[in-house]
């Protein structure tokens, strides 16, 4: 468990201290600054998407644009296009280099058009349906460089998409953006980071105790971090650049196995088998409508259509999650107190999200990123719980273990610990030539007792002589519950004459016990010493049993040593 726990703890530090680290970045000057310029855009909504560049420029000279004023960024699902316009005003005699990005990376399609004393001077297409490989400037986000002349230029902004309409549009200097770059390359470091070092861990975990809960977390983290790295474009800027159709099919394929992943993930992370037995048995049928629904929207082939019901479904999903971690939580489940606020915390950041995409609460870079920042925290919260719960089944089995080898009624230990506990001191003996001792006890007349009394009086006699064996033996000596009524005591670096004393004072304290007026209770012993290159521990039990039979013989509540003597050479020799 030590090493579970230091890779925990060290998770948990390596992800404050990246978070630390981009906390504490410097503060930016004014030349590392890229600004939000969405509430200097003019925009239109073409409803027939039947504009071209130029009659669009013109309805902007003709005011049919409105202003911006309330700092719009997202547009949900629409599949018009969105026209906007950007003035740019550069009051100094030189051209002014700058930068325009869209802080967007699923975007369909993205025409800018540059406008500098009203004539169209560039044209530049960034959408995901131009392969990164073509574009002027490989990025991460679509982005393009621009100088602007003396005087008042327009950039005009053309976007249409099947994905949700979030155009985050930013401007900034070419030193600006290397700085923003840096800074998101933090944050993602920090985010793949201790999400690889959470993989790791749990996987580490299930090929430790082959718990099937402990693979399903590492295939939920997983899966999250595959479409977290597809839609922020990390996939189509270092993997797949060339490849349109990947970038914009692989996000709603792998939303998919991410919300598919968590339904399993939910399922067997809360011991559902136990805690909740009715959703357990439907666990089958849950997967199978996900997949035939999922086969079904795929089929319309309108990816919109698609991330729309996708987006639907993780809302419900959120619900359902916490729906079941509550009523796990009240039947007693003890992980459901982390899963509880660890859905909260991914659930919630995933909302703001949703709610930024779809323009229903104002757009801002943390917000846009809500999911992200949420998702990290549920699962280092669900790792620490898994962390935790490794350690209750470490108790459990320890405590399983234990009891295996002790007996309920007496809290001695049983037959079955003879050997485990025994044997290494016989060893150790050996070394030395110590003397060893056994003492085989059974109690007289226990059958009358029981018979007579009932067994819960004879229970509680078992109970009492146990507790006066526990009372006068020495730590280093090893009491046994040996059968039904019968005890054991092995007495290391115990000879003979001291073995026999000890049996003396136990016969003598066991027969005043006084237990609701049964009268005396009586017991015989059988006690044997020798040392162990005189004889195997085998014998020497079965030679303290004999003796035990001998007391009984002769009239019980007595104690017979048995002493062993080594076959001489002529002995050996006859048999």
């Amino acid at each position: 468990m030590s090493r579970c726990q230091m890779l925990l703890r060290a998770t948990i530090l390596f992800i404050l201290c990246s978070w630390s680290f981009v906390a504490m970045a410097d503060a930016p000057s004014p030349d590392s600054q890229i600004t939000l310029v969405n509430n200097r855009l003019f925009l239109l909504d073409d409803v027939k998407s039947s504009l071209n560049p130029q009659q669009a420029f013109t309805a902007f000279k003709h005011n049919e644009f409105t202003q911006n004023s309330q700092n719009k960024v997202s547009f949900g699902f629409t599949q018009n296009t969105i026209w906007a316009v950007l003035p740019v005003e550069n009051s100094a005699d030189v051209p002014l280099p700058s930068v325009i990005k869209i802080d967007n990376a699923w975007l369909d399609n993205i025409d800018l058009y540059f406008f500098a004393a009203d004539e169209l001077i560039n044209r530049v297409s960034i959408g995901d349906n131009v392969p990164l490989t073509e574009r002027l400037r490989k990025e991460r986000m679509p982005s393009v460089a621009h100088e602007f002349p003396n005087g008042t230029s327009h950039v005009l902004f053309r976007f249409n998409s099947q994905d949700p309409m979030t155009i985050p549009i930013y401007l900034g200097s070419e030193m600006a953006m290397a700085s923003t770059f840096a800074k998101n390359a933090y944050f993602y470091g920090a985010l793949y980071g201790g999400l690889l070092i959470l993989l790791i861990y749990n996987l580490a975990l299930y090929f430790y105790l082959r718990e099937l809960r402990y693979l399903l977390y590492p295939i939920y983290l997983l899966a999250f971090t595959a479409f977290n790295f597809t839609y922020t474009g990390h996939g189509f800027w270092l993997v797949w650049s060339g490849s349109v159709t990947m970038q914009q099919w692989l996000m709603p394929g792998l939303m998919f196995c991410y919300l598919f992943s968590a339904v399993m993930f939910t399922l067997g992370f809360l011991n559902t088998r136990t805690f909740l037995p009715v959703l357990h048995g439907y666990r089958h049928r849950i997967y199978v409508s996900l997949i035939v629904i999922a086969g079904l929207i795929f089929l319309s082939g309108n990816r919109s259509f698609i991330i729309m019901i996708q987006l639907v479904m993780l809302t419900i999903l959120s619900v359902w999650m916490l729906m079941i971690g509550c009523l796990a939580y009240k039947n007693k489940d003890p992980l459901a107190k982390f899963f509880i606020p660890a859905v909260i915390m991914g659930a919630g950041g995933a909302t703001i999200s949703s709610f930024a995409t779809w323009g229903i609460i104002p757009y801002s870079h943390w917000a846009f990123r809500g999911i992200e920042v949420g998702m990290l925290l549920e699962m280092s919260l669900l790792s620490i719980s898994l962390g935790f719960n490794f350690k209750l089944t470490q108790e459990a089995r320890i405590s399983a273990e234990s009891n295996a080898l002790h007996d309920p009624l007496t809290n001695l230990y049983n037959r079955r610990a003879f050997s485990q506990l025994v044997h290494p001191s016989w060893e150790l003996g050996k070394r030395n030539n110590n003397p060893m001792s056994i003492m085989l006890m059974d109690l007289d007349w226990f059958k009358r007792i029981n018979d007579q009394f009932g067994h819960a009086v004879g229970d509680k006699v078992l109970e009492g002589v146990a507790k006066e064996i526990k009372s006068r033996i020495r730590d280093s000596d090893i009491p046994l519950r040996w059968g039904g009524e019968e005890f054991l005591i092995f007495l290391p670096n115990t000879n003979s004459v001291q073995a026999k004393q000890l049996a003396e004072d136990l016969r003598a304290k066991i027969e005043n016990i006084k237990i609701d007026n049964i009268g005396n209770v009586t017991m015989s012993i059988g006690v044997v010493s020798a040392t162990p290159d005189q004889i195997d521990l085998e014998q020497l039990v079965n030679l303290a049993d004999e003796a035990l039979y001998s007391a009984k013989e002769q009239g019980r509540n007595t104690v017979i040593v048995m002493t062993y003597s080594k076959p001489t050479a002529n002995e050996r020799s006859c048999l």
